[in-house]
């Protein structure tokens, strides 16, 4: 059973998502280390998926006046295909919409789009590299 919550920057599960979050992006993808945590990290909503009190999955949002931007999306390998990173976005889409975003935008790794298109997300733009990885802007409508 999996369990999503919002925390912030202060938080101590914070530890935990900065692990997770340098096991996929620094050690699996090959981002270097500098470029993981930013600025943003302090003013974002994180969310954190738990199992059994263990972080596996993780992302954050940053407002933008009536867009929320979704980043830093990841979930350990052995939780991927569970449909973590599913019910990561749904509760993203959720509390963007409640804290009165109207869109969500976010940077798709070029090789995860097709999961991006299969929950509303439109591609725009062209492909661009960031941290040596192919991406793509991706955008949601959350409200007319």
């Amino acid at each position: 059973m999996t369990t999503i919550v919002e925390i912030r920057a202060t938080d101590p599960l914070m530890s935990a998502v900065y692990a997770l979050r340098r096991e996929v992006f620094v050690i699996e993808q090959g981002v270097p280390e500098e470029l993981e945590v930013d600025e943003n990290d302090k003013v974002a909503a994180h969310l954190a998926a738990l199992s059994d009190d263990h972080v596996i999955g993780t992302l954050r949002i940053v407002r933008h006046e009536r867009t929320a931007k979704v980043g830093r999306m990841a979930v350990s390998a052995h939780s991927r295909k569970k449909g973590i990173g599913r019910e990561l976005m749904e509760f993203a889409a959720a509390a963007a919409s409640r804290d009165g975003a109207q869109e969500i935008i976010l940077a798709a790794q070029f090789t995860a789009r097709e999961f991006y298109r299969r929950l509303g997300y439109i591609e725009e733009g062209a492909v661009f590299d960031d941290a040596g990885i192919s991406h793509v802007m991706m955008r949601k409508k959350l409200r007319p």
